[in-house]
């Protein structure tokens, strides 16, 4: 119905502007076939827009059109439960349940808005509270477990970083509820006392929305166009909710005036976001880290922890309750998660400094200041430290028939497999591109040795996937040495576990080699498999 309006719409005023010519015609044609060319979910937005431009004139048609806006209204409204079961019906999200909440919380707002036109404005009954508000009301709990479920979905762990930054927007935004909103619904005199709950219920109401939805606009995930749609139209529907909350305190709100276009605009946009067909994007796995500081992020952390102390200026200047206690809690809150926050991107930069974000092993600068504290303490204390250096064979091969993605996984399943293969005590790091290193403390030549054959053998044995569809075999050769048993300097050990691995390259891949005793030249192992895969000899 919305589509049809908007084409309706569209050649109305292409008409009206245009004198009754073939050229004219030729026009209008042409952009109700570009209308009809775009996607299904912009289409709705254009829909939307152009019958509530229309919902404004209405009341110019005569005694009808106060009828027509309450139907339009409906209408509208339930365009956007309708479009989003399209969506879900159409893209196929592999969970369908956040969605449908979304749906549901929709539905209650429409039947809501059905309730009081029909109550109010038909049938004239002036109550302050009626049948509609508990409708209202209801829908708030189901958006809200709705977008608690895609928060769950999207970060199944705790992503502390997001949790602390919409804390600092929800504290932040509870306080100047209370101070503007919430008190004054709640301490009016010339109201009942049931009409003063249901009035301080809906901001209560707004404050439980926006804190789930800080969290998950502020948290890890895919940022795709369903998501910003889904974003817009929720912080457009709070603060259509606030503009409705200021005017009634205020007691300027009329019905018909512009925060109905914000409350229809922003039901257009959810559905959009579940018209378009990034949405099964919306609920995908993320890892749990947040995402980063940036500058806009800062800046919406900032001044939503200025907004407290704010408030209470201006209640100071003005000369008005200033509810101090709650201020300043307020106020110790805010301070207190700013310098957790601050504390937690301190601690995040040192462990992205020591982490490779690919593989999520220790660097190679790690691993350095590692092996200069283990020399010494072995040194000190007469024990050995063994390192080993793996490195995948043919991997330019890898990365020339699958693509870097396919190369990627490779690296990221050898470095699970070595986490799973050494002792819990050993350092493991990426060392180069496709070479990773193995530090082993108080480790015996044996010892050495067996590690390293056990990683050999760990990595060759099982296939790995490089695709949903194919699976390839990868081998590593390793060469290790040991201190003092094989070398006697921090510079030798490295050396030596170098030259060992590019002894195992030449001696024909898929390979361990151990450093001789007394000298960093020689070869004292070389553990062979039975069979080596056939690989193209012209790759590494």
């Amino acid at each position: 119905m919305i589509i049809a309006l908007s084409d309706v719409g569209v050649m109305v005023m292409t008409a009206a502007k245009q004198p009754p010519s073939s050229a004219a015609t030729f026009r209008a044609t042409s952009r109700l076939v570009a209308l009809s060319g775009m996607p299904g979910w912009m289409r709705y937005l254009v829909g939307v827009g152009v019958v509530v431009a229309g919902y404004y004139l209405l009341p110019m048609v005569g005694a009808a059109g106060n009828q027509l806006q309450l139907i339009t209204y409906a209408s509208v409204s339930g365009s956007a439960v309708v479009a989003l079961l399209v969506g879900v019906h159409r893209n196929r999200p592999l969970r369908r349940s956040p969605w449908l909440l979304l749906a549901a919380g929709q539905l209650l707002t429409t039947a809501g808005e059905v309730v009081f036109d029909v109550n109010h404005r038909i049938l004239g009954n002036t109550a302050e509270v009626s049948m509609a508000d508990p409708l209202y009301l209801a829908a708030y709990p189901m958006l809200a477990a709705g977008l608690m479920m895609m928060v769950r979905l999207r970060t199944p762990g705790w992503d502390m970083p997001s949790i602390i930054d919409a804390a600092i927007v929800a504290i932040s935004a509870a306080l100047l509820s209370w101070m503007f909103l919430i008190s004054l619904s709640a301490l009016a005199a010339d109201t009942t006392p049931l009409s003063r709950v249901v009035a301080s219920a809906y901001p209560v109401m707004d404050l439980l929305l926006l804190t789930i939805a800080a969290r998950l606009m502020l948290g890890a995930g895919s940022r795709a166009a369903s998501f910003r749609l889904l974003s817009a139209g929720l912080i457009l529907l709070l603060l259509s909710d606030t503009g409705y909350g200021v005017q009634t305190v205020l007691g300027g709100y009329r019905n018909g005036n512009l925060l109905d276009a914000g409350w229809l605009m922003a039901a257009a946009l959810v559905g959009a976001a579940g018209l378009h067909p990034s949405m099964p994007k919306v609920t995908e796995h993320s890892p749990a880290a947040g995402p980063e500081a940036t500058a806009g992020r800062l800046t919406v952390l900032a001044v939503a922890a200025l907004l407290a102390p704010a408030a209470l200026l201006t209640q100071y200047l003005r000369d008005e309750p200033m509810y101090l206690p709650l201020a300043t809690g307020a106020c110790m809150a805010l301070f207190l998660l700013v310098i957790t926050r601050m504390a937690g991107l301190v601690a995040a930069q040192r462990h992205m400094a020591i982490t490779d974000p690919l593989t999520g092993l220790r660097t190679r600068r790690f691993l350095t200041q590692v092996l200069e504290t283990e020399v010494a303490r072995a040194h000190r204390n007469g024990t050995a430290v063994g390192l080993l250096l793996v490195d995948i064979d043919h991997f330019k091969h890898v990365n020339d028939t699958h693509g870097h993605h396919g190369g990627d996984q490779v690296l990221v399943e050898v470095a699970n497999r070595l986490a799973a293969l050494v002792r819990s005590g050993d350092v493991i790091a990426r060392y180069g591109g496709e070479e990773f290193a193995v530090l082993l403390p108080q480790a015996s030549a044996a010892a050495l040795t067996a590690a390293a054959e056990r990683v050999r053998h760990g990595i060759a044995s099982t296939p790995f996937a490089v695709d949903m569809n194919e699976l390839i075999t990868v081998t590593v050769s390793v060469g290790g040495a040991l201190l003092p048993g094989h070398v006697r300097t921090l510079a030798d050990l490295t050396i030596s576990a170098d030259r060992a691995l590019y002894a195992a390259k030449r001696a024909g891949r898929n390979r361990v080699v151990t450093t001789e005793d007394r000298t960093t030249d020689g070869l004292a192992q070389r553990s062979e498999p039975a069979t080596a895969p056939a690989v193209p000899s012209n790759t590494r």
